[in-house]
C-alpha cells in the first residue's frame, strides 16, 4: 500500500482518560503458519465448484503450499465489538526499501472523518458501543459482483481490501463497561450473551466481504461451526456466553483454520482480577497471579495443536491501552501486547507515542523480542 504523508503524534488525554500507569503485557505465539486448503467462494457462472457445488454456493479447493504464517499473511480485516472508545489506529507494513516499517493505514479521534488508508464500514467518530460490530479494513476498494476472485455478491463500493503480508497494528483504546462509551448508540439485541464483551478480531477478507458467517463462506471445511477452513484470529476477546466460561475482565486469544487451533479459549472465573494489583495487566492463569514475564505459546502440528501461552491479558476498564497485534511473515510470530502510555518500553520509544510515518526494522525486531512485564 502507499505510505501515508507525515505521523499520527502522540494522543491527548483529557483529566481522568489515565489511569495509573501498568507493567504492561505480552503473548508471542511462535512456528505460525501450515500448509492446507480451505474453500474459497467462487462465481457460479464461473466456478470452479469442485469443493462445493450448491443451489447459489460455488466453493473451490484452495489449496496453500508454505507454512510462513499462512493464512495469516493474506488479506485480513479486523472487526471491532464494543463497548470501546478508540483515539489512534495506525497500520505498518515493511517499505519498498528493506530496513524499515511505513505507516500505511491512518485515523485519529482528533479528526475522524480525515482517516488515510483505512475505510470503516460505516460512519465512525471512535466509539463502539456494546453488542455493536464495526469492520476495518485498507481504503481500496474490491470490485465485488459477477467474476469476482474471491467471489462476493454486491458491486460496490462498501467492499474492501484487507491488510496483506508482514503487518503491524497498533490501536490506543479504552474498553469501559457498557454504558459509558462516548459518541456511540447500542445497537442489536443483547439476548445473544455478548454484551458488554469487547473484541478485536481479525478474518481472511472474503469472509467479511462475503457476509460473515452467511450460508456459503471460508469458515469451516466441514461442518459450519468447526472453524477448519479460513477460521478467525480472536487477538483481544472478551467472553461472554453467559455460562461457566465467562468473564468480562480478561481476554480470551486464540487462532483457528485447517492449521488447527492455537492459543486458549476463556480464562473462566478462575481469573479473578479483584485481587490482583491495579498495575497489573498479564495474568498466569494457572495461579491467578500477576504474570512475572511475558508468555510464550507454539502453534505445533494439526490436529494436536501447539503449547501455552498460559497466560490472560486484562481488559483495560479504567484507562488508555495501546494493543498491538504484530504478524511477521518471515519469523512465523504473532506478537500480542497491552503497553500503558505513561509505561512505554525505551525500545518502543521509536514508535510510540509518536507513531511516526516510519519505523526502522531495529525497532520491529525489538518489539518481537519484547517480554513484558519485565
Amino acid at each position: 500500500m502507499a505510505p501515508v504523508g507525515g505521523g499520527l503524534g502522540a494522543a491527548q488525554f483529557a483529566a481522568g482518560e489515565l489511569d495509573p500507569a501498568s507493567n504492561g503485557g505480552t503473548l508471542t505465539f511462535e512456528d505460525v503458519g501450515a500448509a492446507g486448503f480451505y474453500h474459497s467462494r467462487r462465481d457460479p457462472a464461473t466456478g470452479p465448484c469442485d469443493a462445493v457445488n450448491t443451489a447459489g454456493c460455488c466453493m473451490t479447493k484452495l489449496s496453500i503450499a508454505g507454512d510462513q504464517l499462512t493464512p495469516w499473511d493474506e488479506d485480513l480485516i479486523m472487526t471491532l465489538r464494543g463497548p470501546l472508545n478508540l483515539k489512534q489506529f495506525a497500520t505498518y507494513e515493511p517499505a519498498a526499501a528493506a530496513g524499515s516499517w511505513q505507516l500505511v493505514s491512518a485515523w485519529d479521534s482528533r479528526s475522524p472523518s480525515t482517516s488515510q488508508g483505512i475505510a470503516f464500514d460505516q460512519t465512525f467518530t471512535g466509539g463502539v458501543g456494546s453488542v455493536c460490530l464495526v469492520n476495518a479494513s485498507t481504503s481500496r476498494v474490491f470490485p465485488c459482483g459477477s467474476g469476482s476472485i474471491p467471489y462476493c455478491t454486491t458491486p460496490d463500493a462498501d467492499h474492501y481490501y484487507g491488510w496483506s503480508g508482514p503487518k503491524l497494528f497498533v490501536l490506543l483504546m479504552a474498553m469501559p463497561h457498557q454504558g459509558v462509551i462516548q459518541n456511540a448508540a447500542a445497537c442489536g439485541p443483547t439476548t445473544n450473551g455478548w454484551y458488554d464483551a469487547p473484541w478485536i478480531g481479525l478474518s481472511i477478507g472474503e469472509l467479511i466481504r462475503e457476509g460473515a458467517f452467511s450460508s456459503c463462506n471460508c469458515y469451516a471445511n466441514t461442518n459450519p461451526n468447526s472453524g477448519d477452513g479460513c477460521g478467525q484470529f480472536n487477538a483481544f476477546e472478551v467472553v461472554n456466553d453467559d455460562n461457566a466460561y465467562t468473564n468480562l475482565d480478561v481476554f480470551s486469544t486464540n487462532f483457528f483454520g485447517y492449521g488447527g487451533y492455537v492459543g486458549e479459549g476463556p480464562c473462566g472465573p478462575q481469573c479473578n482480577v479483584s485481587k490482583l494489583a491495579a498495575n497489573v495487566d498479564l495474568i498466569t492463569k494457572s495461579t491467578d497471579t500477576a504474570a512475572t514475564m511475558g508468555a510464550i505459546a507454539t502453534q505445533g502440528v494439526a490436529p494436536a495443536g501447539g503449547t501455552g501461552p498460559g497466560a490472560a491479558l486484562r481488559r483495560p476498564e479504567l484507562g488508555y491501552r495501546y494493543f498491538i497485534v504484530l504478524m511477521d511473515v518471515a519469523s512465523r510470530t504473532v506478537q500480542i501486547g497491552l503497553v500503558h502510555p505513561q509505561n512505554i518500553p525505551a525500545t518502543l520509544a521509536p514508535l510510540l507515542p509518536s507513531l511516526p510515518a516510519s519505523v526502522n526494522q531495529t525497532t520491529i525486531d525489538a518489539l518481537l523480542a519484547l517480554r513484558l512485564p519485565m
